[in-house]
């Protein structure tokens, strides 16, 4: 495999990224903004979003009514669970999955169990704003990440280094029944290397800005 050579950010800070329901990457990416539907739409619904949930298993997105309903939790693959630089390119795909996962239920659970406390990044603006938002009832639709694997090579003992470009789609963030309360703009091409471990099975351990 061709081996890029990646220059890690000296902080998570200059990364700049936020694989969540808040906007990341470069400094010209707006973050989220209230939308000026938020003032303009008075009426709500009164029912809450959740009062009618479906009979059946049967998947249903997340919309302006109310949240996603049965979304399947993504399942590994069979070789993102090998000790290769394929396994961790696999790996790192499958966690994009679990990213978006989180983002259409804020359900960090997953996810959680496939990343070590040092993530920093994970944590706060992954797994935090999961949590959070599901707390205060809110919910996102769109917002999907799409990754695309640039490069993945063992960079220690059991230690691989993946370079990842990716993009979201616009989303739009509800507290209620029609109640927007931010608007999330399309997220263009931006690269970052993600640092995960092998212990029996892959790890996400940092996520940082690549130059």
């Amino acid at each position: 495999m061709n081996a890029r050579k990646i220059k890690i950010a000296a902080s998570f800070a200059a990364a700049a990224l936020v694989l969540s329901g808040c906007n990341a990457g470069n400094a010209e990416t707006p973050t989220q903004h209230p939308s000026k539907e938020t003032s303009a739409s008075p009426t709500k619904v009164p029912q809450s979003p959740t009062t009618t949930p479906s009979n059946t298993n049967e998947y249903k997105p997340a919309s302006a009514a109310g949240p996603a309903e049965n979304v399947p939790i993504p399942k590994m693959p069979a070789d993102a669970k090998e000790y290769s630089e394929e396994g961790a390119a696999a790996f790192t795909k499958y966690y994009f999955d679990l990213v978006n996962y989180s983002i259409e239920t804020n359900d960090a659970d997953p996810l959680k169990k496939v990343t070590t406390k040092d993530c920093i990044v994970c944590g706060v603006s992954i797994i935090d704003e999961a949590t959070e938002a599901k707390k205060v009832g809110k919910w996102q639709v769109g917002g999907k990440h799409h990754p695309k694997i640039l490069d993945s090579y063992i960079t220690g003992d059991k230690l691989a280094a993946v370079t990842v470009e990716y993009t979201a789609d616009r989303a739009k963030i509800y507290l209620g029944a029609n109640d927007l309360s931010a608007e999330l703009d399309e997220l263009e091409p931006t690269t970052v290397a993600i640092g995960v471990s092998f212990d029996q099975r892959w790890q996400v351990y940092e996520i940082v800005g690549s130059e």
